[in-house]
């Protein structure tokens, strides 16, 4: 007699016990004053980082250190796995465990105002892109049009599928200076751009060669008059390097207007290093191939029944795109804990800090004698 992998793992679970899973909530003097005052206590939420207190940090844009509720979250997850490695196979294929990766999803999606079933969780945003990218439904007779000014990872992830599939890749300028730059010329360039044969257009929402924010909203609306008659497979698809945006404003991304948006969660949502996610609208996902074999639990009866019975996947889902493989799973389930952090403190109020924070550098770096500021001045850039 055999068994399939999937019933010896139901059968895992159904002859194990494991306590619930433990809610994990910010320190409660946040809480408190938050509750009391209205007001955040920034000094309280700056000792949450064990940062080292000689320095003044400014490298959020590269990956914060784990804040305290992050930090108990990962070591309350890594002792699970380190007591009974079977607890992470039963916490993702049953529901003994309450379901965590689920629940990582949808911590996430209720963050950026989307659905579970519209994430491919990655471990970055480099990985991201090069799901989006390289699962890209595209053909040698078109093109992927990107800027001069987006990001190594962004410019290598459409260049690989570029020359995969003999497609052209083409740069654009968005702005002549930087400082100069106003939003109804970059949305002029970008709608100029677009083309027939136009397959993606790729674009950064906050850049970090120039500091400018994209004004992905109005490119989005240049994009849907592009597609107006156009056929799914010729469609133009807006990809989003989100990460420099992501969790530094009071915005719901998946309401931008991307198609898809890729994003880590280690730099401003204060999530664990090594993790990201891939937010698509729920039609597009078919747009795209599968690259990397899924592990993902909402995927894996599909994509395993598949491959057991030799039978071609349905249209991808989100779920398909998710990079298989053993990964570090104390980070990724500690994802909710660093959306809790975010909703405990206030996304508008995190979003006012850091704007204050940002004005302040840039109106004072703008005073010093031989410094030129090259990040606009115009917060809707900025």
């Amino acid at each position: 007699m055999t068994l399939a992998r999937r019933d010896l793992l139901k059968s895992f679970a159904t002859a194990s016990f494991m306590p619930s899973l433990t809610r994990l909530t910010p320190p409660p003097r946040i809480a408190r004053a938050l509750a009391h005052t209205g007001a955040v206590d920034w000094t309280a939420v700056r000792q949450l980082f064990p940062l080292a207190p000689d320095w003044t940090h400014l490298s959020s844009f590269l990956f914060v250190s784990h804040p305290k509720p992050v930090a108990d979250a990962i070591d309350h997850f890594r002792r699970k796995i380190d007591s009974d490695a079977v607890w992470i196979e039963q916490a993702a294929f049953s529901d003994a465990e309450g379901r965590p990766f689920q629940a990582v999803k949808r911590s996430l999606a209720d963050y950026i105002g989307g659905s579970p079933t519209e994430i491919a969780l990655t471990s970055n945003t480099t990985t991201a892109l090069a799901m989006a990218y390289q699962g890209l439904r595209i053909r040698a007779d078109q093109e992927i049009v990107t800027t001069e000014h987006d990001h190594y990872s962004h410019h290598q992830s459409i260049r690989f599928a570029a020359d995969r599939s003999g497609a052209r890749m083409r740069y654009i300028s968005m702005f002549d200076t930087p400082a100069s730059a106003r939003v109804e010329q970059i949305v002029e360039r970008v709608a100029r751009a677009i083309t027939p044969k136009t397959r993606a257009i790729g674009v950064t929402w906050v850049q970090s060669s120039t500091g400018i924010k994209t004004p992905i909203a109005g490119i989005a609306e240049a994009v849907a008059r592009a597609n107006r008659g156009r056929a799914p497979a010729d469609r133009c698809l807006l990809i989003v390097d989100g990460v420099h945006g992501f969790a530094n404003q009071d915005v719901d991304v998946a309401k931008l207007g991307a198609d898809f948006f890729a994003s880590g969660t280690h730099k401003w949502l204060f999530a664990p290093r090594g993790t990201g996610f891939l937010w698509g609208r729920a039609e597009v996902w078919p747009e795209l191939r599968p690259t990397i074999p899924s592990f993902d639990p909402d995927a894996i009866d599909t994509l395993f029944g598949a491959w057991a019975d030799r039978r071609e996947l349905p249209p991808t889902q989100a779920a398909f795109v998710s990079p298989g493989g053993f990964m570090a799973y104390e980070h990724i389930l500690a994802i909710p804990a660093a959306v809790e952090l975010h909703r405990t403190i206030g996304r508008p109020a995190l979003a006012a800090r850091i704007a204050e924070l940002n004005g302040a550098f840039r109106d004072g770096a703008a005073a010093i004698p031989g410094v030129t500021l090259h990040t606009p001045r115009d917060p809707a850039l900025s």
